[in-house]
């Protein structure tokens, strides 16, 4: 009889403790009401993805080699309202609305114009 009731009590013992981490508090974001308050929304819905943004190109940036390339030159300065780029630079369309002037050589960005 001893030994049964020293076994029940074991046993008892033995559920009660393995059955306290089930009522543990569960991590804040596993319960199940989603975001806490203070994560916001995607408030960028409409943005372009990380890397797809365009760069404000200005005086002394560097245009990467892949842009100076011959087919995004301007050749009819006159249609654009665009000066004579001089020796050696050559004006380089990035947008409907964005001229660089560029050295050809180096890719130095002499001018940039916004229009």
């Amino acid at each position: 009889m001893k030994t049964t009731r020293l076994l029940a009590i074991a046993l008892s013992a033995a559920t009660a403790l393995a059955a306290a981490p089930a009522f543990a508090d569960p991590p804040h974001h596993a319960r199940g009401n989603g975001p806490p308050p203070h994560a916001g929304g995607p408030h960028n819905r409409d943005a372009p993805p990380p890397g797809w943004q365009k760069k404000a190109w200005r005086r002394g940036d560097r245009l990467p080699w892949a842009e100076v390339d011959r087919r995004y030159w301007v050749d009819d300065y006159a249609r654009y309202d665009l000066r004579e780029p001089g020796r050696d630079r050559r004006w380089v369309r990035q947008s409907d609305n964005e001229y660089l002037l560029v050295e050809i050589a180096t890719g130095l960005i002499i001018d940039a114009l916004h229009r």
